[in-house]
């Protein structure tokens, strides 16, 4: 066991080196650009990838290749030939991206000369586009409030708590729109400066202004009522209740939801015991033994995975800082690893708590059952498995107690997978025997 998890160890750790020597190769054919302000002028051409962090950045002359910008006031007057990728307080574009467009922060602005050739995909508190600016694919935003005065060429996605469409859409416009009626409320975050831009003012829920047009159709979900204007031009429109859509769902389409689960959780379970049923066994087993220590230790893995993810994303910022004034050409390497790292914890996590707990428990459950009612059928592994599981499935169907039988399924199987690993590091003659 410890040769394999060694094998493991390895291979993980050849994987963040091809990652980084990968992710390093474009070091070659990119600009790095750092300091308090940056600023590239109106004459100048960058003719390959442009990385750039600073508190202000104006690009006035042209990218190349793609642009990669975080600060806290990024504005774009020139034009950027490949894909934009920025964050920042606050991002303006007023030039021309010939590429796709991603942004997100306090607030975010397309000024009357933007023009965007591709997808604009954004997230923040607010976005504005302004009369004349253009987005030549999707428009997506996730967010607290838009005011959509620009037009766009395909379709629009977007959820958050105001919207006020003034623009052009030329293809469908699809929202989830919630927030309480009210008068417009000026932009206030806690904890934050306030934004070196104002943002606009609105109303919350929809607001389809009379110079608006939609070209497809009007589809969304909102817990206000819309106001459209009569002078607005929109082909059709279709309102979904979220309460009816998410909060009462049939009791067929509820029925297929839990039988689909069940086949799931049926399908990974075989694989488990096929594959890895000592491994199977012995979580069981721990949870059978050590059930209050399973469930405590399940709440200190979910903290020390968010406690994880959070540290490494701090010092994967902070040394891209620090190696963004130094040593510029490894700023890439550092965030290649950071991301994949925090990925790689982030994915296996809910991976893990989607399927792994359920299977153990259900196991579990089903083996203690069937010991009492049909003892027979404990000799093989998919009886306990297949009764487990249908026990729980019903369970979990039931209101209010189904998230809790979830949520303490969740913290058995975590804890009982960190003290299975504290087992592994123990000699061979001090661990326990995995029977269940």
């Amino acid at each position: 066991m410890r040769t394999a998890i060694k094998r493991i160890i390895w291979f993980c750790l050849g994987l963040l080196l091809l990652t980084g020597l990968f992710t390093i190769q474009p070091v070659w054919s990119m600009e790095n650009r750092s300091g308090e302000q940056v600023v590239i002028s109106a004459n100048e051409v960058i003719n390959e990838d442009l990385y750039v962090s600073g508190d202000t950045i104006t690009i006035d002359g042209t990218v190349k290749g793609d642009l990669i910008a975080a600060g806290r006031q990024i504005t774009i007057n020139g034009t950027v030939e490949q894909d934009l990728i920025a964050a920042g307080q606050a991002v303006i574009i007023n030039g021309k991206v010939n590429d796709d467009v991603r942004i997100a922060g306090q607030v975010l602005q397309l000024g009357s000369k933007a023009q965007i050739t591709d997808d604009l995909v954004a997230a923040g508190y607010s976005l504005e586009t302004k009369a004349g600016s253009n987005v030549g694919g999707d428009l997506s935003f996730g967010g607290a409030q838009a005011l959509l005065a620009g037009n766009v060429k395909q379709n629009i996605l977007a959820a958050m708590s105001s919207l006020e469409l003034r623009g052009q859409v030329d293809g469908n416009v699809k929202l989830r729109v919630g927030g309480e009626k009210g008068e417009p409320k000026p932009l206030v975050l806690p904890f934050l400066p306030p934004p070196p831009i104002s943002a606009p003012q609105l109303r919350s829920g929809i607001t389809i202004a009379d110079s608006a047009q939609i070209g497809g159709e009007l589809r969304y979900e909102s817990t206000t009522d819309p106001i459209i204007s009569p002078s607005a031009k929109v082909e059709r429109q279709i309102r979904e209740s979220i309460q009816e859509a998410w909060e009462k769902p049939s009791p067929t389409a509820m029925a297929l939801h839990f039988l689909q689960r069940w086949l799931t959780l049926l399908i990974v379970g075989w694989v488990l015991l096929w594959a890895v049923p000592n491994w199977t066994q012995s979580m069981a087993n721990t949870v059978k033994s050590r059930p209050l220590p399973s469930l405590g230790w399940g709440v200190v893995t979910w903290l020390g995975v968010v406690v994880a993810i959070s540290a490494i994303a701090i010092v994967t910022i902070f040394l891209s800082m620090l190696l963004g004034v130094t040593i510029t050409g490894l700023v890439p390497l550092a965030l290649g690893i950071g991301f994949l790292a925090n990925s790689a914890i982030f994915i296996g996590f809910l991976l893990y708590i989607g399927y792994i707990p359920q299977v153990v428990v259900s196991f579990l459950g089903g083996k203690l059952l069937l010991q009492k009612m049909q003892p027979n059928w404990t000799e093989g592994k998919m009886p306990p498995l297949v009764v487990g599981l249908v026990i729980f499935i019903l369970l979990s169907a039931i209101p209010v107690l189904g998230l809790l039988v979830n949520l303490v399924t969740i913290l058995l199987g975590l804890g009982a997978l960190w003290l299975w690993g504290r087992t592994i590091l123990k000699p061979t003659s001090d661990r326990p025997l995995a029977t269940v």
